[in-house]
């Protein structure tokens, strides 16, 4: 006897990612699967008086969206002070007064999102003593927008030595005043404050759980139905938990645990316990991310060659090769897939290395190894990404024109022609995994689609895949990334009901309109999760 059909889908353009069968008219669901895919007729007699039927009104249905690289774990910073938009450093310390007066319960004052150029003072970053200009009776930790350079004032910065205080030199990436060896306030890898700095991390964390109740709640109004959260640890997991039995959990979870250099033997037997234990359809984990280098606009991303205007330097691999590859084949050999941040080409030829001496020491297996962001890439290690299995996990809003320029000036033209290279490695035959990296930049899924389809950087090196691709490597990809692409990822009879309604026909639209669509209904499990007032149904 068949299932009862709880919902139906009609009278819609079903874009189903299905290579076999592209598109369909109609969707039948019982309960949080999809039990047929057809036309309106088939799926019409399907339906009893119990069923709930949605009239697509012939728009686009899709997959639900599928974000690859997500800081979900970093909500908290929507508590904190948003200096996106400031100009200057005056603008940054109005914002930030304006914030702690506000919230004089919050332990920290917290700014996130400056844009580099804005905060610099005879182009360098201010020091500990002229943020106590701002805030001195209180800790206060400003964050760049990408999340790579952090500026204390003296109270906060005593507050980080005592707290990485006998333990690894560069955690926080430190800086050191060159003739006192005292420190300035300023740190070039702030996430250490978020995961390995106990009490410190607490501080910086202490709106955590209500962050991410806001973000969840975010996520289904953009039709993102699954994320892989970047970078996260056994306290956040708690918070996810906490967030289901709330019935907040609005998204699909696949959490990422970072490895950090004090990262024990012990830590990873544990994180292979919790692979064990998190392996549902809601929360999963079993994937560690490891950061190979910075990123390119504070010259930190590793690289081949100097940067164009700075010539005397190059960035700095976090790891030496013969250190990655030993942590690497570990992991690889206790079944943990792998992540790696490389934004410079040096960076993605490290992981690369890396990946293909696990593969030489541990025999081949479908391990999914993946590489997060590769902005620049060499022309030689392209076809690698195929030849060795490796997801190309990539951010395609990140070559936004405003990002652009910082980044032609920081590489120069010659280097520009392989940047942000999804073209290039699609044609290769690698796997692409697009993502937002939010909240880094904004996580609409149809703007990163609009960007990977419109961005070109001459006609000579087109940097755009199809719109067929561009959704694939949001949905399906998506869901190979993380083992799941038998149960999600596309419209196919026997996966979890997630997709989404959208307000206009994306193959119908000029590409660069395409981020002007809107998201009018996202199902979850055969559930309505967002309803758009503006979804006549």
């Amino acid at each position: 006897m068949a299932e009862k059909v709880t919902l139906a889908v009609m009278n819609g353009r079903v874009y189903t990612v299905d290579k076999d069968r592209p598109w369909a008219q109609a969707i039948a669901v019982a309960h949080d699967k999809i039990v047929r895919v057809g036309n309106d007729e088939e799926i019409e007699k399907m339906c009893g008086s119990e069923t709930m039927i949605i009239d697509a009104g012939n728009r686009l249905v899709l997959p639900g969206f599928n974000d690859s690289h997500i800081h979900t774990t970093m909500a908290y910073e929507t508590f904190s002070a948003q200096l996106g938009e400031a100009k200057s450093l005056e603008e940054i310390a109005t914002l930030l007064r304006k914030h702690g007066d506000a919230h004089p319960e919050y332990r920290l004052v917290s700014g996130t999102g400056w844009k580099h150029e804005a905060a610099l003072i005879d182009k360098r970053y201010p020091r500990k003593e002229e943020l106590d200009e701002i805030i001195s009776d209180r800790p206060l930790l400003m964050v760049s927008y990408d999340g790579w350079v952090g500026l204390g004032n003296s109270v906060f910065t005593e507050m980080a030595v005592e707290a990485f205080r006998g333990r690894s030199p560069d955690l926080g990436g430190m800086e050191t005043d060159s003739r006192t060896g005292e420190p300035t306030g300023v740190f070039h890898n702030p996430g250490d404050f978020v995961f390995s700095a106990g009490t410190l991390s607490d501080l910086i964390r202490q709106n955590a759980l209500d962050g991410l109740r806001w973000v969840f709640g975010q996520l289904p109004r953009h039709g993102i139905t699954s994320i892989h959260d970047a970078e996260s640890d056994l306290k956040s997991l708690e918070a996810y938990e906490q967030l289901r039995r709330e019935g907040g959990l609005l998204a699909r979870a696949y959490i990422a645990l970072g490895y950090m250099k004090t990262t024990t033997d012990d830590d990873l037997k544990r994180i292979a316990a919790i692979k064990e234990r998190h392996s549902d359809e809601w929360i999963r984990a079993g994937v560690i991310k490891l950061f190979m280098d910075g990123v390119l606009e504070s010259h930190t991303a590793a690289m081949l060659e100097p940067y164009a205007d700075m010539p005397s330097v190059s960035g700095e691999a976090k790891y030496s090769a013969e250190v990655l590859k030993a942590i690497v084949e570990k992991l690889d050999k206790m079944g943990l897939q792998c992540m790696i941040h490389a934004c410079g080409d040096s960076g993605v030829r490290l992981a690369l290395d890396a990946y293909e001496h696990s593969v030489k020491k541990n025999g081949r297996r479908d391990s999914r190894h993946r590489i997060e962001h590769i902005e620049m890439l060499s022309q030689q290690d392209v076809p690698r990404f195929k030849e060795l299995g490796v997801i190309a996990s990539m951010q395609p809003l990140h070559a936004a024109p405003l990002t652009e320029r910082v980044y032609v000036s920081a590489a120069g033209l010659e280097r520009m022609k392989t940047s942000f290279p999804w073209r290039m490695l699609n044609g290769a035959g690698a796997i692409l995994a697009f993502s937002s990296d939010w909240p880094v930049a904004d996580m609409n899924p149809l703007t990163e689609i609009q960007a990977a389809v419109t961005r070109d950087w001459s006609e000579e090196h087109p940097r755009t895949v199809t719109l067929e691709k561009a959704i694939e490597a949001y949905t399906l990809n998506g869901a190979y990334a993380s083992f799941e692409e038998n149960i999600k990822g596309s419209i196919e009879e026997g996966k979890l009901a997630d997709f989404v309604i959208l307000s206009e026909n994306l193959f119908a639209l000029p590409p660069e309109e395409i981020g002007g669509a809107k998201v009018l209904l996202t199902v979850l499990g055969g559930e309505a999760v967002f309803r758009a007032e503006e979804f006549d149904s």
